[in-house]
């Protein structure tokens, strides 16, 4: 991007040289070369004629016309300032000031009515647009601006086939060419005279310019040379009034501010942020030291004044500064990868066994079916006579009776009132199984970061966490207040009313789960990307402390150097948890060969984060390594 020129204007600031001496505008870039009007012409040659001298009351009645012609054409009444430059030549028609400063406004009125015109034309009044150009053709009928629009075109037709006004340049000095030598010895407002004589310039001097006599002798020099040297070592300085005239004056700040001509300038640099346009406007006032430099952000333009050599120094830095930011593509792909992994293996043997009595648990069986018993026994299905066990086998094969303790028996041992039965809790179980989850998320983003600029990269949820509470309402002392009432309503009543109605208002604190990424690259000539890289994630870690959640943080901190087009991998463990559970008899469970026959329980979850990271260098600067040179005249900065 290279900044475009909107508007190149001259602004001159000297009580010898006035506002009339502004370049002209014209409305086409017909007039890219110095043109001169007939009435130039025609002032020049009349000048040439000795005029008789004027007395001094002629000349200061001259000079005062000539102030009022230059307040006149800062007003741009170039009516009023014809009338009294035309008045001051004619009662000093020696001074070629005002010969030129008439020439000048004739040309400012001309162009000014023909501007007009051209408005007049773009809006449809042909009438209005042929008159204006018709005064413009009365005032100099020879005047190149008014020659190019005798013509007829279509501009009235097609009216956006009008051109803008195009600005002229600035006064550009044109002494002769050659080589001369000077050998001198007065004062320095002669030599300056003789030096710029020689090689056809007018000098006219201003009043801090001091009478000094020097010895100036110099050898074969040219013009550059000469002036350079003179105004250096006499700590002056020139501007130039026209193509063959300058004004000098002493080197100070106040007076190169107040003569010194600039040209203003405005510079667009579109797309900048608000930083970027004030990084700007600080290069231009701190490195060029340019005092009238205005940035205007919402326009995205820098508005410049300065001297013409300046601003186009400020221009070449500017384009070496928006072309050379190169830019980097980064494809960023981010894969979520959550492992469940569950499996349930070997054999479930009983985990309690003990042993009862057989006798007595029979009996007690008996005893809690006494009534079934008798009536089984009177309807003889029973045998009388039957021993309490044998009548408990009876109610435990006709399921009219369970017995939770007799029907997990495993054996019986013993005789008699000793007979004692074994049991197990549980039954035996073979388990064989497995159960697996895998789950896989991918995003995929792509950055474009300016090289040596930040670039954030987020993925994940704002978490809310409550980090305190406070409560709003009414308190104080009823008692205080017994006896008290309104409108037959108790004070002390209505104040509880509402210290009752206090409210808990939260504090809320959101934090930023997931993952955060930070990636400042730098490009190197060799095609390399070095990437500053900041990774964090964060996760909730399941607990709390005082009701506020713990959180898990992980951060990665490292610069990492990739090739143009390769890939650099990331990977990080966010969560791993294994469980391993062994269900079986104690010391045989433990016993080699034992352990895999019995009931194993095994749970795996993990859960990884996978980042690849592609730098793509799609916009290089220059592999120059430094920038133009902008090369710095002292000669023709002292013209």
């Amino acid at each position: 991007m290279t900044p475009s020129i909107h508007n190149r204007t001259i602004v001159a600031a000297s009580r010898v040289v006035c506002a009339f001496l502004l370049c002209v505008c014209v409305p086409s870039t017909s007039l890219a070369q110095p043109q001169v009007s007939s009435s130039s012409v025609a002032m020049s040659a009349a000048a040439s004629i000795s005029p008789p001298p004027a007395s001094d009351k002629q000349k200061n009645q001259a000079a005062d016309a000539y102030l009022a012609g230059a307040k006149a054409l800062d007003r741009r009444d170039y009516t009023g300032a014809e009338k009294h430059f035309s008045h001051a030549l004619e009662l000093n028609p020696a001074n070629r000031d005002y010969t030129t400063a008439l020439a000048m406004a004739r040309e400012h009125h001309v162009t000014a009515l023909v501007q007009e015109s051209g408005r007049e034309h773009m809006l449809g009044h042909n009438s209005k647009a042929d008159a204006l150009l018709a005064e413009a053709r009365a005032i100099d009928p020879r005047n190149p601006t008014v020659t190019q629009h005798d013509a007829p075109t279509a501009r009235a037709e097609e009216p956006w086939l009008v051109r803008p006004p195009v600005f002229a340049g600035a006064i550009q000095l044109t002494p002769a060419d050659g080589i001369k030598s000077f050998h001198s010895h007065t004062e320095v407002q002669q030599i300056v005279r003789d030096v710029t004589k020689a090689y056809g310039i007018r000098t006219v001097f201003d009043d801090s310019v001091t009478h000094q006599n020097i010895r100036f002798d110099l050898e074969d020099v040219s013009y550059e040379q000469a002036m350079h040297i003179l105004l250096r070592i006499n700590h002056l300085f020139a501007v130039p009034l026209d193509a063959t005239s300058i004004l000098v004056a002493r080197d100070t700040p106040d007076n190169r501010q107040r003569l010194e001509r600039q040209m203003e300038e405005t510079i667009y640099v579109p797309g900048m942020t608000p930083e970027q346009m004030s990084d700007f406007g600080n290069v231009v006032r701190n490195i060029f030291d340019v005092k009238q430099a205005t940035v205007e952000n919402g326009l995205g333009n820098i508005v410049i004044r300065a001297p013409e050599q300046a601003i186009n120094a400020i221009n070449l830095t500017l384009a070496d500064l928006l072309d050379g930011s190169s830019e980097v593509l980064l494809d960023l792909k981010l894969y979520s990868v959550d492992l469940t992994h569950s499996r349930n293996t070997g054999l479930s043997v009983p985990q309690q066994i003990g042993a009862y009595n057989v006798a007595s648990q029979a009996q007690q069986l008996v005893t809690a079916n006494q009534t079934i018993v008798n009536q089984a026994i009177a309807q003889g299905l029973i045998p009388v006579g039957s021993s309490v066990l044998q009548i408990a086998e009876y109610l435990l094969a006709s399921g009219v009776a369970t017995s939770a303790l007799l029907s997990s028996t495993l054996g019986i041992f013993g005789g008699g009132l000793t007979t004692t039965g074994i049991y197990a809790t549980g039954g035996i179980t073979l388990n064989f199984g497995l159960n697996s989850s895998d789950t896989r998320s991918l995003d995929e983003i792509q950055l474009r970061i300016t090289d040596r600029q930040p670039g954030d990269f987020r993925i994940g949820t704002r978490y809310p966490i409550t980090t305190s509470t406070y409560s709003t309402g009414v308190t104080g002392n009823t008692s205080a207040l017994a006896g008290v009432s309104i409108n037959g309503v108790s004070a002390s009543s209505l104040l509880n009313q509402l210290g009752s109605s206090s409210q808990t208002v939260p504090q809320i604190q959101y934090e930023d789960l997931g993952l955060t990424l930070k990636a400042t690259p730098t490009i190197s000539k060799k095609n390399a990307v070095n990437l500053k890289l900041d990774l964090k994630i964060e996760a909730l870690a399941g607990g709390s402390l005082d009701g506020i959640p713990v959180l898990n943080s992980r951060q990665f901190v490292s610069d990492v150097t990739v090739n143009d087009g390769e890939t650099a991998l990331i990977l990080s463990n966010v969560n791993r948890s294994e469980i391993r559970a062994i269900d079986g008899l104690p010391g045989i469970a433990e016993l080699p060969g034992f352990q895999n026959a019995s009931d194993q329980t095994v749970e795996a979850d993990s859960s990884q984060l996978v980042l690849l990271l592609t730098p793509h260098i799609v916009r290089r600067r220059s592999d120059a390594i430094s920038g133009p040179r902008i090369p710095f005249s002292p000669a023709r900065a002292a013209n």
